[in-house]
């Protein structure tokens, strides 16, 4: 599953913790999934919010992101956010996903590497593959 939370903060992650739904599984009953559920099964999320401090929670969110593949994207320009006196990515926040995703970060300010990842010369894109 691939998870773009877009720039939601706290709260925002706090009203998903009590979503759930009823889906058709693969023979066709039906079963309720909740937003943990989906959380579990994230294997490309995207960090919201440039890495910010309050943009990903940590017991009721990276904690649940348990898949062994998971990788993590950040859109974020360190060097801008650092004139601009902003502190992102957040250290303990890059720390906790650097340690959830077994170093699988995608960061639009640094070159990319790992044997599922391809950084094109001229920089504008990366290719990830998500199997499974």
């Amino acid at each position: 599953m691939l998870l773009f939370v877009a720039d939601a903060q706290v709260g925002n992650w706090l009203s998903w913790e009590k979503l759930s739904w009823r889906v058709p599984d693969e023979d066709g009953t039906m079963v309720k999934v909740t937003s943990a559920d989906l959380l579990k099964r994230t294997a490309l999320y995207k960090v919201g919010y440039h890495g910010s401090h309050n943009a990903t929670l940590r017991e009721k969110g990276l904690e649940l992101m348990t898949s062994p593949e998971l990788a993590a994207m950040i859109p974020v320009d360190q060097k801008m956010a650092g004139q601009k006196k902003w502190n992102m990515p957040f250290p303990p926040l890059y720390r906790a996903l650097q340690e959830k995703t077994a170093g699988r970060i995608l960061r639009a300010d640094q070159p990319s590497s790992g044997k599922r990842v391809t950084q094109k010369p001229n920089g504008l894109y990366v290719d990830y593959v998500v199997s499974g």
